[in-house]
């Protein structure tokens, strides 16, 4: 592999939800496979370096010296957001692959990588601002067109970005992304104790956009009214926030806000079970986390959540509230049932690493680039 690397940073200090969760771990990936095919000196002509708009470079600069120590940001252009990455990174490095691994990428480049992660923003228009939904599917639709190497995250996502028009006919990658990064994390089990949970709980993570169908898995909890046994959701806002969004509120149901990867690790660790009622998920990163660390789930069957999890999680539909009223009584009730749903999920999960996933690119992009198509 003797070609140059270089990686639209933008994403870097944003707040790290899924999308930018995949493109951290994938870049870090990618960035020791380059190092373990070229050993401590990288052979010549190979190289990984990281790109930045250079109004947004200190934070971008912090962001990046956690997880890619050995590369320095280059600080490219004058502009920043949309205007950079469509008229500054275009021309940036063109001897150089660029991964854009984050949904957006400049519109007319060939020698470049594309990660689409999902068709959300036409599935679910509500949760997103008609000038977002217009920007994504003009961009999206050129630059899939555009790219050399076209990537998504599961075959309903490839699916439904072909069905919509985003994605050309069959020219799309389906890659196979990891669930190893809270691996290398510790688990903050103090989290447990500022919050003050004593009682058995269900996790959830989630947002208050309308797909993520929490309002659904809240409503279905409080029917059941599951004996001693709370709901926790992490993410998205605070016990505030979600509360002036309607949602219901009771002593069994706790808000904890935005959480970091050693609390979320333990959050997962110590929860009963893990409930993800997403009206549709173009991959299922959660469930995949909670089923990693042991966690039981009870997941949607929207979107690509069967296609990832299996058979290894608990099903219920996400516009039926009794459905999942039945599942959240099921699985507080029944231990043999939890201790089936953690073995089987320890063995699905443990399929997905993000080293499999950074080859997978890689040797796409490597025939590419030799059979002169970059």
């Amino acid at each position: 592999m003797l070609f140059k690397l270089a990686l639209n940073g933008r994403f870097l200090g944003r707040p790290v939800t899924g999308v930018e969760r995949l493109a951290i771990e994938l870049a870090d990936a990618i960035d020791n496979r380059v190092v373990e095919v070229g050993g401590d000196t990288l052979p010549s002509g190979s190289a990984f370096e990281i790109l930045a708009p250079s109004p947004d470079l200190a934070a971008i600069t912090a962001a990046a010296s956690i997880r890619f120590p050995r590369n320095p940001v280059q600080a490219i252009g004058r502009l920043n957001g949309h205007a950079w990455e469509q008229r500054e990174l275009s021309q940036a490095r063109p001897d150089a692959w660029l991964l854009n691994l984050c949904n957006t990428a400049p519109i007319l480049r060939r020698r470049q990588a594309v990660v689409i992660c999902d068709a959300q923003f036409i599935l679910h228009p509500e949760s997103y601002s008609r000038a977002f939904r217009w920007w994504y599917r003009f961009a999206l639709s050129i630059a899939s067109r555009r790219a050399a190497a076209l990537f998504t995250i599961s075959e309903f996502s490839k699916e439904q970005l072909e069905q919509f028009g985003v994605f050309p006919k069959n020219k799309a990658q389906v890659l196979r992304l990891g669930i190893d990064h809270l691996d290398k994390v510790a688990a903050d089990d103090e989290v447990v104790v500022r919050h003050g949970l004593v009682r058995p709980y269900v996790l959830a993570i989630g947002s208050l956009a309308r797909h993520k169908n929490l309002r659904m898995l809240v409503d279905a909890f409080c029917d059941e009214r599951p004996d001693g046994i709370d709901l926790v959701i992490a993410g998205g806002g605070n016990a505030r926030v979600f509360g002036d969004a309607g949602l219901r509120k009771g002593e069994n149901i706790r808000y904890l806000g935005r959480v970091n990867d050693g609390e979320l690790k333990a959050l997962y660790a110590h929860a009963m079970a893990f409930a993800c009622p997403s009206l549709s998920e173009g991959f299922g990163l959660t469930p995949l986390e909670a089923m990693r660390l042991g966690c039981p789930v009870i997941a949607t069957t929207g979107g690509a959540v069967p296609e990832i999890c299996g058979d290894a999680v608990l099903y219920a539909d996400p516009a039926d509230q009794s459905a999942w009223r039945a599942a959240l009584a099921k699985i507080v009730s029944d231990a043999g049932l939890r201790q089936s749903l953690r073995d089987q999920g320890l063995e699905r999960a443990a399929s997905y690493t993000w080293r499999g996933a950074a080859i997978q690119m890689l040797e796409v992009i490597s025939e590419l680039d030799a059979a002169g198509q970059g």
